[in-house]
């Protein structure tokens, strides 16, 4: 009796916290699509633009205090500008919806895990395909979002005379590339075992 009073406390707490997790995860997706909307507003309709990361042709040597610094230069500088041609404007506003999808879709792909955990029966092909997905927007997000706001710099760069800007660079970082392979083999993993769950239903 007391085995079973303790099995039932374990589901319970385990399915409280499925149902945290998953109530978390639907909050956070949702709060990304408002803050995703401000953004591309903002893009849009403010009379100024902010170009983030934009790399220079020489660096620019900054002065500190301490005399424990030797020499400390800048590479790239945040800049504030007016008049951006509509070609940054589209970059940017494509940046950001790279980024928020990313978020959108690994909180939406874990909270319809943690239902499907909920109910029993976690490999399902939604699942698989959701997995799978989120692959690609790691992948899209990770190197298409650094390049597109490297896009809307140099048209900045180009459109208003901002000599001082590299014409086109951009730091890329490949890790979203791994993880993309890694989610890759999870969602080949969870298409075994729909088709192992699937098996073993046919069996009872």
């Amino acid at each position: 009796m007391t085995d079973t009073t303790t099995t039932r406390r374990l589901k319970l707490a385990e399915k409280a916290i499925l149902g945290f997790i998953a109530g978390v995860a639907g909050s956070i997706a949702v709060l990304e699509v408002v803050f995703l909307a401000v953004r591309v507003t903002g893009i849009v309709g403010d009379p100024t633009t902010t170009l983030t990361n934009a790399f220079l042709n020489e660096p620019l040597e900054a002065a500190f205090a301490s005399p424990a610094v030797v020499s400390a230069t800048a590479d790239a500088v945040t800049l504030v500008v007016e008049g951006a041609p509509p070609g940054t404007r589209a970059a940017l506003v494509g940046a950001a919806i790279l980024t928020s999808l990313l978020t959108i879709g690994i909180c939406a792909v874990v909270a319809w895990l943690c239902l499907r955990v909920f109910v029993g029966r976690p490999f399902v092909r939604s699942a698989t395909w959701g997995i799978a997905v989120v692959a690609i927007l790691v992948l899209l997000a990770g190197l298409g979002a650094p390049t597109l706001s490297g896009i809307a710099n140099a048209e900045a760069a180009v459109a208003l005379g901002l000599d001082e800007l590299a014409p086109f660079l951009v730091t890329l970082d490949l890790a979203p590339l791994g993880w993309c392979f890694a989610l890759a083999v999870v969602a080949g993993a969870f298409e075994i075992g729909q088709r192992l769950q699937r098996d073993s239903e046919g069996l009872i």
